[in-house]
């Protein structure tokens, strides 16, 4: 292990290999190819880990990768993060560019710029996001709101209020899915409220849905539609009321 930080000084770099543990600091470079613990906020450049990493505090990277696990038990924030398996923070998460292949589990709230998951969302408060692309599960506990949101559903689904600019919601193809889904189901989502320009869901359950445009696939079961430009329902959809209004 060599670790070389500084808070108030320059910052030289974190390198661990094996086992190890350093303390917090201010870091050029933290790379770490085995388990390693953090125990202190940690701010640097760039955070690469081969295995497994747990940061006991806050994390600020330029950019951070990790191909094994990660997890931060405070906040996060970055300008891009990519990981390969399975990523966890305890607070918030703030990030320009966020690419998942895993899970990715945020306990406070969540804001990004460009959102890529294949795999599992989980953001226990609201969601802020410009666009959101996910082939698998998401659940968020709050809203999740976004200019352009893209789901194709892979396993159960849920969130409480879903807002956008361009809201589509496709089923999966019924392939296995990083080896949790089982080849033939079909995913599904659930939410309270969906409310956006133009909305195209499938295999989906809401109690209000809320558009310019609004076309409800197969799959679905919706309360109320609301619909200001067009409205169009697939014959094997359930919508118990609609209604033209203007927004």
């Amino acid at each position: 292990m060599v670790a070389n930080g500084n808070l108030g000084g320059s910052r030289g770099n974190m390198k661990i290999t094996g086992n190890g543990s350093s303390n917090g600091g201010a870091f050029q470079h933290i790379k770490i190819m085995g388990d390693a613990v953090i125990n202190g906020d940690a701010d640097c450049e760039l955070f690469k880990c081969m295995g497994n990493a747990k940061v006991n505090g806050s994390l600020h990277a330029g950019s951070a990768s990790c191909n094994g696990t990660m997890k931060v038990t405070d906040r996060m924030r970055g300008g891009s993060i990519k990981v390969q398996g399975e990523m966890k923070v305890g607070n918030e998460l703030s990030a320009e560019n966020v690419s998942i292949t895993g899970e990715l589990s945020v306990g406070g709230r969540m804001s990004a710029g460009k959102v890529k998951i294949s795999g599992e969302l989980h953001v226990n408060e609201d969601c802020q996001m410009e666009e959101l692309h996910i082939k698998g599960m998401v659940e968020v506990n709050g809203m999740l709101n976004a200019e352009q949101v893209d789901i194709k559903l892979y396993g159960s689904s849920r969130l409480r209020e879903l807002v956008g600019s361009h809201i589509l919601v496709k089923k999966g193809i019924g392939l296995p899915f990083l080896g949790k889904f089982i080849q033939g189901t079909e995913g599904s989502l659930t939410a309270e409220t969906i409310e956006g320009d133009t909305i195209v869901l499938e295999n989906t359950k809401a109690s209000v849905v809320r558009g310019r445009s609004v076309t409800i696939g197969s799959g679905c079961r919706i309360g109320l539609v609301e619909y200001q430009d067009e409205f169009k329902q697939d014959s094997e959809a359930s919508v118990m009321q609609s209604a033209q209004i203007n927004l």
